[in-house]
Order: C-alpha cells, then structure tokens, then sequence
C-alpha cells in the first residue's frame, strides 16, 4: 500500500483545538467543533471541498529607528482563511508536522529549523527565542575565534516554488499523493484573495441605517449589527456570488487569483509549516557543511545564522558567499541579498571575548539574533525589541483614556481628571501587555519576558533589569500623555 494512503487515513480522532476555531469575520458562517471535526478528518470531504478566496488585510508599523534616522513605515499583507477552511489547514499541519518532525529525527536535523516548532530542552522544558538565542550565543561563547554570518531570504513565502512544495509534501506524504492532500495543497498555491477594503465598501458593511426608528439604530452600521448578534459571516452565499465573485453583471469580482507557478500566502494556518519542510534538503546540505567545519548553523523560517570557527575558514565571506549560491539551488526566485547579510567577527582575548562588525547593516554593536544582543561580554535586549513592547504598551493606554473619555465626556473634563484610573491602568499595562515575540507565547507579557529572559542568560552578564527599569517611570507619563491628548481631542464635547 503507497504511504500516501496510509498518511491520508492517519491522525482522524484529530479534534480542532480552540484556537483553530476562528471568530472573525469571513464568507462563511462559523462552524462548531462536532461538525469541524467531522469534516476535517473525511479525506473524501476534503477532497471535494470547495475553499473561500483568503481576505487580505495590511498590517503596518514604524520600524525602529536610531536617533535623527528617518522614519521607515514597514506594510506587511496579511491573509487568513475562512471558518472551515482554516480547520481543515489545521488539520493538516497536524497530520504533516509529525511526518515532518520524523523526517528530521531520521535526518538529525531536529536542532536546525527552529520555528514553528515545539523544541525542548535537556531539562523537559520548551524553548522559545529566548533559549535558541541564548543557545547560539553560547556556542559563539564557546568556540570564542569564530565569524557568524545572518542573512535573510528575500520575500520568502512569496518565492517558494510550488513543484518544490509538490515534491516536499509528497516526500513526506508518499506517492501518489492522495486526493484531499492534493486539493489542500492546491488550495494553498493557487490561492485566491479578496481584499477586506474592497469587501467592505461593496458589502456596504460601513453604511448606516438612515431608515432606522430610533438614533441609536441609525448610527448602527452593518459591521456594528453582525457584531452585536454574534453573526461571523460577511455575506450570504447568494450575495457572495454576485457582489464578490462577479456573477452579477454590474459588479466585476473583487477576487484575484495566483496564476504564477510559485509563491503561498502569510497566515493561513498551514503555511508556516510548509516554509519549514520547503527547505528540509537545504536544511540538511547545509547542516553538514557546517558540521564538518564544527560550528552550527540554525534557520528560523527565512532568517539564517551560521557560527563558524575562524580557522576553518578562508575568508570572512566564505558562509554568505556559499550560502547564496546554495539556496539558489531550492527555487529560482530565492535570494539571499546583501543588503539582508551581516557577518560579525569574535575573538578570544585573554580570556574575555571581543566584537568587530565585518559586514553588513546590522549588527553593529552586537550579534543581534532573535530579540537579543551579544558583544562578547554582555547581552542584552535589542533596541528594536524594546521599542516594540513600548509601542504596544503606549497603543494601549491611548486607546483606554480615548475610550473613557468617550465614555464620561457628560461628566466634564475635572470629574473625568479625578477619577482616571490611573494606577489601576499603570499595573494593567505592565503586567498585561503581551509582547508577540513567539508562536505559541501570545500571552506573555513583556515583564515576564524580561524575567525569563534573565533567567535563561544567567553566567553571560545579562542587562535586562537595568534596561527595563524605568518602564514605570516612562508608563505614568505615558498614560498622563494619553489623558491630555484624549481630553484635548474631545473636550470641545464636554460641558
């Protein structure tokens, strides 16, 4: 019997689990966990299902920026999958992370990628960013004379070729590939996407109801009212087909498909596992080149590091160089670009470890890797890091003084100044922000981060209480800042 049947048939006691019922809004309508199930774990189902086109959203942020550079807005799109079809991507990245992580057991390659993935420690314990970063600048600690080289694949999603994808899956999988997995795969390369803007403008999900009887329902709008009654589908079949896919003769469809032989979008639920085993070969070519000159190389999705010993190398630009050539060799659209490399040097002096920057734009005071900073002597959290918990913390108590301001704006501005939470609202940003920093760690917060962080980094002279010392300090004045401008916004409106 080929392994593709016997993989199409495996895990399907396989539930969803919270997190894969999805509560946003899409096409179609929300689906409970008894009927996902069933669903997902039918290979016959499956095969025949018909998928929504993804909704594309653009998520954009200022990047970090040192004193007196210019201010560098970054715009990712972002795509997510309907009700089901997210379930039945879920379900199988279930089905295909354990064939994967076989694979790199039978490969030795389990240290290597290191997204995505649920890796642990000597200790039974899981890493995150924290112990993979921390284990590379320990390696870096303990071969003392070597060069690391970071590089970055270029839109590395957007490049993945899709027969490489075929071949990969079906490596795991087994020939020939079985019906639902061809239609999940299909699915995911030639995809389609609808953007939300353009949905919401011809779904009219922004227009009030004028008609309304009472002030109340006519400032409702249509986005406000599904909200309110819980419903998450944006359309009826019906008006799906006419008002989004075209069939209306008056409204062109809002649906554009991949029509190119390569690229997979960012966010459905199975995509970060396929630009895991995409590179699985790569993974293991790579891997040995390292080994063999004993040092190390890891991946987190398209972000590259090699640590290697000086004196296994000839020149500085050896890896980047090597490295460049051999990812073009896994899809003629992936580019490893200089801009995106950095190569750093580390040398053992008198039993301390000094830093030089060899190449590149990053890097420049430290090894940067994952979150965190390493010169030999100390190690710290990234500039950018930092500023990125900042920003969520400063989003956060300007949305809340915004809101309550809103909300008692009858009371007038000295009733609102006296009562404003304000240290009740210092302690719930300190405590309750979370910082985004690894999948699977959605719900930490920046404090604990901190904490962990400086647990794990013990004996390598880690700074990160004396950096995020003054967060208390910086997060009164924040959420004063937030008052004044909310107050000032709004207070025309108050008595």
């Amino acid at each position: 019997m080929p392994v593709g049947v016997v993989a199409s048939t495996r895990s399907l006691n396989w539930e969803p689990r919270d997190k894969d019922l999805k509560h946003y809004f899409h096409f179609d309508r929300f689906i409970d966990s008894k009927l996902a199930t069933r669903i997902a774990n039918d290979p016959a189902l499956v095969s025949k299902h018909s998928f929504f086109p993804l909704i594309r959203f653009y998520e954009s942020w200022t990047k970090f920026r040192e004193k007196g550079a210019p201010k560098k807005i970054k715009v990712r799109p972002l795509r997510y999958a309907a009700h089901l079809d997210a379930i039945i991507y879920a379900r199988y990245r279930s089905l295909l992370a354990e064939l994967y992580e076989e694979e790199l057991r039978k490969r030795e390659l389990t240290e290597v990628p290191v997204a995505y993935r649920r890796l642990i420690d000597t200790a039974g314990h899981a890493k995150s960013n924290i112990e993979i970063s921390r284990d590379v600048f320990a390696c870096v600690k303990n071969i003392g004379d070597c060069i690391v080289t970071v590089v970055d694949i270029k839109s590395y999603f957007e490049s993945l070729d899709h027969a490489n994808i075929l071949k990969q899956w079906a490596m795991l999988v087994g020939e020939p590939l079985p019906k639902d997995h061809t239609a999940v795969l299909t699915a995911v390369t030639k995809y389609s996407v609808v953007d939300y803007e353009k949905v919401a403008t011809r779904l009219e999900l922004r227009e009030r109801d004028t008609s309304a009887n009472t002030r109340k329902l006519r400032r409702r709008r249509k986005i406000d009212h599904l909200r309110k009654t819980g419903n998450k589908q944006l359309c009826s079949p019906k008006q799906f087909r006419e008002l989004v896919a075209g069939a209306s003769p008056t409204k062109p469809s809002l649906i554009q498909k991949n029509g190119f032989d390569f690229g997979i979008p960012q966010g459905t639920p199975i995509s970060d596992l396929i630009a895991n085993f995409y590179l699985i070969d790569f993974d293991e070519d790579i891997n040995r080149w390292a080994m063999q000159r004993g040092g190390i190389y890891r991946r987190y999705s398209d972000d590259i590091i090699i640590v290697l010993p000086k004196t296994s190398m000839s020149a500085s630009h050896e890896a980047k160089n090597y490295l460049q050539d051999q990812i073009q060799l896994h899809g003629r659209r992936l580019r490893i670009q200089d801009k995106k490399v950095c190569i750093c040097e580390f040398s053992s002096t008198l039993g301390a470890i000094d830093f030089r920057h060899v190449y590149g734009s990053s890097s420049k005071n430290g090894l940067e890797y994952l979150g965190f900073e390493y010169d030999g002597r100390r190690v710290k959290i990234r500039n950018a890091t930092m500023s990125n918990a900042w920003r969520k913390m400063k989003k956060q108590a300007y949305g809340h003084a915004f809101f309550f301001v809103k909300r008692y704006r009858d009371k007038g501005e000295i009733w609102i100044r006296a009562n404003y939470p304000s240290h009740q609202l210092e302690k719930t940003i300190l405590q309750d922000v979370t910082y985004h920093q690894d999948k699977g760690y959605e719900t930490w917060t920046f404090v604990k981060y901190a904490r962990r962080a400086s647990r794990a980094f013990v004996g390598m002279n880690a700074i990160f209480s004396s950096q995020t010392r003054r967060y208390r300090y910086f997060t009164r004045t924040m959420i004063q800042d937030g008052l004044d401008i909310a107050v000032k916004k709004i207070g025309t409106k108050m008595p």
